[in-house]
């Protein structure tokens, strides 16, 4: 009797279903895991000043995406996705904004569903990397050189006024107040003006616009597995 069970223990072990392995879908179909990162390229441009919502998007995989030693994904592949935000920057260092949702994939011409975000975009026309926060949206940072550029500006500008306000502070007979004649008063009227201009030049500082084109990559991370073949 015990050596019947033993024997029916061994059977049943033998005709036990496999699991399926990573990669692949129960149904035997290859199977791209949520988590996978795919890296695109656009087709067209887009901008955080110059798109708009609803605008569609056209990328391909920029390279192939290999699972277990397999290739599900090609190069050349085409994700389709539209712009769902597109602000455009402003002053106070406020860097544009951009948000992209790629949610569909063409393979074999036949689309397919998908759920993904945007992890970073690299512009390598600016050599700069873009950022996104939790939701995917690309945002644009700070401009330094337009900090500098605005600040020189309007120190220039500001320069012309503390020239005034120590004209306009000096003693009548050249004594008396301050450094060669000036005032107190002068003095810090002149102080004030020019430490005013350097703030008026920060805050008429935009931030950078988010502009990505053909040679930009954008690494896509998908959020769902994603079964093909």
């Amino acid at each position: 009797m015990l050596k019947r069970c033993f024997v029916i223990l061994c059977l049943l072990a033998l005709v036990r279903p496999v699991s399926p392995a990573f990669g692949q879908s129960q149904n035997g179909s290859s199977e791209v895991p949520a988590g996978t990162e795919i890296q695109l390229t656009l087709r067209d441009p887009l901008s955080s000043k110059l798109s708009e919502p609803g605008d569609e998007v056209l990328a391909t995989i920029r390279r192939d995406v290999v699972i277990d030693g397999r290739t599900v994904l090609r190069q050349g592949t085409e994700v389709i996705g539209r712009v769902t935000l597109a602000e455009a920057a402003g002053r106070v260092f406020k860097g544009g904004r951009l948000h992209i949702t790629f949610d569909r994939i063409r393979i074999d011409g036949q689309e397919q569903k998908i759920t993904a975000v945007i992890k970073s975009a690299s512009d390598f026309s600016r050599d700069e990397k873009i950022k996104t926060n939790d939701e995917g949206t690309l945002k644009g940072g700070k401009d330094g050189g337009k900090i500098l550029q605005n600040v020189g500006t309007a120190a220039g500008i500001g320069m012309i006024g503390v020239t005034i306000a120590i004209l306009a502070g000096r003693d009548r007979n050249g004594f008396g107040g301050f450094y060669g004649g000036v005032s107190q008063g002068g003095a810090i009227a002149a102080g004030a003006i020019l430490g005013g201009s350097v703030v008026t030049g920060l805050l008429m500082t935009k931030g950078k616009e988010v502009r990505l084109d053909q040679n930009a990559i954008i690494r896509l991370r998908l959020e769902r597995p994603v079964a093909i073949g």
